[in-house]
C-alpha cells in the first residue's frame, strides 16, 4: 500500500511538465521585468506602456509592446493569449526559452522564445540601443 505522499509523487511525475516563459500576476502590477539570454534584467513601468501590436512574423508570432522609450519585441508561438493580461497589467516577467522546450510545453499556453528591447532614446546621443 502506497502512502498519500508516494502517490502524490507519481502523479506529478506523470503529468507532462509545462515550461512558461513568463509570469503572470493574480493582482495588477506596476511594472514589466525583461530577463534576457546572456542574465541583463530591466524593468519597465506599465505607466509607460502605450501600445501593443501582435503579427505573423516569418518565424512565428511577434508582439510589440510600446513603451515611453523602450520597443519590446517578443517572439514565439501563440503570443496573442497574452494580450489580455498585457491589458490588464497582469504581466509581470517575461524572458526567452530555448524553442526545445517549446515542443514540451503547453500548447494552450503562450511560449516566448526570444525577447528584444529597443532603447529609443540614449543618454550618449548615438541613437537607439538594443539590450
Amino acid at each position: 500500500m502506497t502512502t498519500l505522499k508516494e502517490e502524490l509523487q507519481k502523479r506529478r511525475l506523470a503529468e507532462p511538465q509545462v515550461v512558461r516563459s513568463y509570469e503572470l500576476a493574480k493582482e495588477p502590477v506596476r511594472s514589466l521585468q525583461i530577463h534576457s539570454w546572456n542574465g541583463e534584467k530591466l524593468v519597465l513601468p506599465w505607466s509607460q506602456f502605450h501600445s501593443a501590436a501582435h503579427r505573423a512574423a516569418s518565424e512565428g508570432e511577434q508582439l510589440v509592446l510600446g513603451f515611453s522609450k523602450h520597443e519590446v519585441v517578443l517572439q514565439g508561438g501563440r503570443l496573442a493569449i497574452l494580450l489580455p493580461k498585457i491589458a490588464s497589467f497582469h504581466l509581470a516577467c517575461v524572458w526567452g526559452e530555448s524553442a526545445e522546450f517549446q515542443n514540451e510545453s503547453d500548447l494552450k499556453e503562450a511560449f516566448i522564445s526570444r525577447v528584444a528591447v529597443r532603447c529609443l532614446t540614449n543618454l550618449t546621443g548615438r541613437g537607439p540601443e538594443t539590450f
